[in-house]
């Protein structure tokens, strides 16, 4: 099994010790748990939590939405929130837990779908799983001092996807085209899900000269993308000799018809 890490380090308090925080568990497997399911339906799920020390490990688990966008932001807000939050309809089987030395502990959670004929599209949130505290230092009784306290945090994401109902919508926004140091350019925009049904994006571009000749293409696979969150996509398009070109960006979303939208590009 692969273990992910989706949190950086979340620093508490710190002054005057420099020291480096080491994570004590992990959360096996993936991050993103997805099911399908109709209005009504109940279906359970798991979330492996591991001790990577030699000492027990107490963690806590919580919930709260999630949305994230292009300019990198991330909000964990209370539970509900989100207009498409499925928080409420998850129960975790235990709050909290005490994984012994090396070992792995199992956490249970049910799902229930609301039996509501209007659901459309994914509704999700977040399984958040949190380890104690680490301790970087400690204050010396001749010269006290303030250590560096860490928590380190995974967000299980928990998407349900409504069977068999709603949109996919793909929207472009923020172009803009980039001269990288080593004279080298690429391509940037936003993608926004402005549907009502998560998929993950594959996005592709193709660089056309004034002769209509293709001088560069990039094609990438992106993560869940989720009914109104965003995401930044550069492309890396090589080095292009100064002039004016033709920009296609095109992105599938799963469905039968590919969003596609054409840029001009001049340097």
């Amino acid at each position: 099994m692969r273990i992910q890490h989706v949190l950086t380090l979340l620093c508490a308090t710190s002054l005057l010790l420099p020291t480096t925080a080491r994570a004590q568990i992990a959360v096996v497997g993936s991050t993103i748990e997805e099911r399908t399911a109709a209005p009504g339906e109940t279906y359970t799920g798991t979330i492996v939590v591991r001790n990577l020390t030699q000492q027990d490990q107490p963690v806590r688990i919580y919930q709260t939405d999630y949305l994230f966008f292009a300019d990198g932001t991330s909000h964990f807000d209370s539970v509900g929130t989100m207009r498409r939050s499925n928080g409420r309809w998850i129960t975790p089987t235990v709050r909290s837990l005490l994984v012994a030395p090396g070992s792995e502990m199992t956490v249970t959670y049910t799902v229930k779908v609301p039996a509501n004929d209007s659901l459309r599209g994914t509704y999700w949130s977040a399984v958040m799983v949190e380890g104690a505290p680490t301790e970087a230092g400690r204050p010396s009784a001749a010269r006290p001092q303030v250590g560096l306290g860490a928590v380190v945090r995974y967000a299980v994401q928990v998407a349900t996807h409504v069977r068999d109902a709603g949109s996919r919508k793909v929207s472009f926004a923020n172009s803009r085209f980039l001269t990288n140091a080593d004279s080298s350019q690429a391509f940037e925009l936003e993608v926004k899900n402005e549907g009502e049904r998560a998929y993950r994006p594959v996005l592709w571009i193709e660089v056309y000269d004034e002769q209509g000749t293709m001088r560069a293409n990039a094609r990438q696979e992106r993560g869940l993308l989720y009914p109104g969150t965003s995401l930044k996509q550069t492309s890396a398009l090589g080095r292009l000799a100064p002039g004016s070109y033709r920009a296609i960006v095109f992105a599938d979303s799963g469905e039968d018809t590919v969003f596609a939208s054409q840029f001009t590009l001049r340097f």
